[in-house]
């Protein structure tokens, strides 16, 4: 995702800059991650606990749920994430190590986000769907399993109801004030929060480790299970579609974003940016007999009048990209 010399789709934003690569995001990160990367005396990883401990200390969207984004943060992401990801080092990720060559510190306890995301796919949009339905289910599990090592550490009742308001989530200010801007902690605000706790935030953090550690899947499911199956369920189809290689029995052209062409070929972006497609011009040509007629006679009619010949794995590969699509039964 480098660009090099001659790469035309750098103008683009098709690739990252060096100094950032794609690490331009603040995760949050769950009670039980933090309290793994706090307990892991890998001396390895001693530059990224140092990173996560820099966040407890200074206080700033530090809950008994985990460690959040700071609202500046949130809002520059929330109104130019397109333009900013992979681009700004204003927004690089707090646990980005630059002095040991922009490695992440806690790689081996990252959360969901930052484990499922990808700039490509192994078979592009069908890639795309397990992940992103697979980030869906660790979601639901990092959320449910931080609640309840709320509710076992015992955080007392007054800090619940300020860390789960009635009728409402966690109270967030959406307007920049001086203080949230230079990211400093309100601390009454935190000593709220944190109830029994407050002073004792990386000892919480490890005991939610400790409690999360011993839990199987079982358990999991015993915390919240409709949630879990639901989204366990929807892993698997998107699974099972991963694996098959069936071409659906009608096609058609999808809309999708020209990069870049030149005498030979286009280059298009049909459902990523950061991931796009070189064709030829003959094949782009030949794409519109792909009009919701079956497969079989669109493959033989390109054959027929355009001379070329599609293999079921370019086809497949249109298909997995989004270039071309299945046309639903009436």
């Amino acid at each position: 995702m480098l660009p090099t010399d001659g790469d035309e789709g750098a103008e683009q934003g098709v690739f990252f800059n060096p100094q950032t690569k794609c690490c331009t995001y603040v995760p949050t990160i769950p009670n039980f991650l933090v309290g793994q990367m706090l307990s892991d005396q890998d001396p390895e990883q001693a530059s990224g606990r140092i990173t996560v401990e820099n966040r407890i200390r200074a206080g700033v969207a530090v809950t008994p749920l985990g460690l959040g984004q700071p609202t500046d943060f949130r809002i520059l992401y929330g109104s130019s994430a397109e333009s900013l990801f992979g681009q700004s080092r204003t927004m690089r990720c707090p646990h980005y190590l630059e002095a040991e060559g922009g490695r992440c510190g806690v790689w081996k306890n990252r959360a969901s986000l930052c484990a499922t995301w990808h700039c490509k796919y192994v078979r592009g949009m069908v890639g795309k769907r397990f992940w992103s339905t697979l980030h869906k289910l660790l979601t639901a599990v990092e959320d449910s399993l931080s609640r309840w090592c709320v509710l076992k550490l015992d955080i007392g009742s007054e800090a619940l109801r300020h860390l789960f308001p009635v009728g409402g989530r966690l109270k967030t200010n959406d307007s920049i004030e001086p203080r949230a801007l230079d990211r400093v902690a309100d601390l009454s605000h935190s000593r709220n929060l944190w109830g029994r706790w407050a002073g004792r935030e990386q000892e919480f953090y490890r005991e939610s480790a400790r409690l999360a550690t011993a839990l199987e899947w079982k358990d999991l499911i015993a915390i919240d299970s409709a949630e879990l199956l639901i989204y366990s369920r929807l892993l698997m189809d998107a699974y099972r579609n991963l694996l098959s290689e069936q071409i659906p029995d009608r096609l058609k052209v999808a809309t999708h974003e020209v990069v870049s062409m030149n005498e030979n070929s286009y280059c298009i972006s049909p459902y990523n940016i950061y991931d796009p497609l070189d064709l030829p011009k003959d094949l782009m040509n030949a794409l519109g007999y792909f009009d919701g007629r079956p497969t079989g006679e669109a493959l033989l009619a390109i054959a027929e009048r355009e001379g070329l010949t599609l293999d079921q794995s370019l086809v497949r590969k249109l298909t997995d990209f989004g270039v071309l699509v299945a046309v639903q039964p009436k």
